[in-house]
């Protein structure tokens, strides 16, 4: 049976699958699953892209406005 979930990895490397699916798949603690990946959506991290923005540019909030990159 094939089943499309987006899942987030965890700080551990551990990808949660959804109850409903595991209860439809039964899908129990040490059961093997086989994982097809097909597209990674890699997140940015606001600390890293704004990493040295504020230094001596004024109004931080204004700023981060301006020039954040998640906008």
């Amino acid at each position: 049976m094939e089943v499309e979930i987006k899942g987030e990895i965890d700080s551990k490397g551990r990808i949660v699958i959804p109850i409903k699916i595991r209860e439809q798949l039964k899908i129990e603690a040490r059961d093997r699953v086989k994982i097809k990946i097909e597209e990674v959506e890699h997140r940015k991290s606001f600390t890293k892209e704004c990493k040295g923005l504020l230094k001596g540019s004024g109004d931080a909030v204004e700023l981060l406005h301006r020039e954040s990159p998640f906008r």
